[in-house]
């Protein structure tokens, strides 16, 4: 059996993304006892995730997963790409938020953060859209109070630049046998049999997946040295290349 820890992430929660999906995938969270991390857009602008009406109760769904435990993530402002800047990840050269100001940031993020506030949820972290962020990101969000990011390609949570870096280098399940690794799924135009293949892995790796808090309350978090620093880079570099490998398949 497996002796890696795994969390659950789920991104472009959004009032118009495909519900008749999520409930399938929330019926088998709640069933397993998993609390995930859901990324939620505040103010989608994203045509591309429109998937159907808007759900009057999106906001109420979301505090109900806060009241069970769910970490809820701030998922920038409107997921809006106006930049070419890759940022710190250095994995997509497209972003919401890299290149800009600290003024122009701060803005869209307390933006983000009164529409939480105005429907009584309390985001604990920052999933940036397309891994793209900077310092100045990274800077604005300490100033409003946010300490703890989901991305980097590390074996295991560091500190690092004032934050808790909960890494995130992931789509799928894998079998590792250390480390502590984000699944990061997109259930937005999946087929069924990726809806069955998303439900049948979390049955199966049940006992492995920890949630946030506890990772928190039960870890010890390290800052970041040069191992942490070396894996990353090669993780990087091995996803760029699968990328590239999947496009040439094409």
């Amino acid at each position: 059996m497996t002796k890696a820890t795994y969390i659950v992430r789920f991104d472009d929660v959004c009032p118009t993304m495909d519900w008749d999906v999520w409930d399938v995938i929330e019926k088998q969270m709640l069933k397993l006892d998993i609390k995930p991390i859901v990324a939620i857009i505040p103010d989608n602008k994203d045509g591309s995730l429109i998937i159907g009406d808007e759900l009057d109760s999106f906001w109420g769904r979301v505090r109900d997963w806060q009241s069970n435990g769910w970490s809820i993530a701030i998922h920038g402002f409107q997921h809006l790409y106006q930049t070419k800047n890759s940022g710190l990840i250095k994995l997509n050269n497209y972003s919401e938020f890299s290149g800009f100001t600290y003024e122009r940031q701060r803005e869209m993020l307390e933006k983000a953060l009164k529409i939480f506030e105005s429907h009584d949820i309390v985001p604990n972290l920052w999933v940036a859209p397309a891994h793209s962020f900077d310092q100045v990101t990274v800077s604005v969000l300490f100033d409003l109070g946010i300490r703890i990011i989901s991305d980097g390609f590390y074996f295991r949570p560091v500190k690092n630049m004032n934050m808790i870096w909960i890494p995130q280098q992931i789509w799928r399940f894998r079998n590792f046998h250390g480390g502590t690794w984000t699944v990061c799924h997109h259930i937005n135009g999946i087929n069924d049999n990726q809806l069955e293949k998303i439900c049948s892995d979390l049955n199966q790796y049940r006992n492995s997946i920890s949630d946030l808090d506890n990772i928190l309350k039960n870890r010890r978090i390290n800052q970041i040295n040069i191992i942490d620093k070396i894996f990353s880079f090669i993780w990087l570099n091995i996803v760029k290349l699968k990328r590239l490998f999947n496009r040439l398949k094409l």
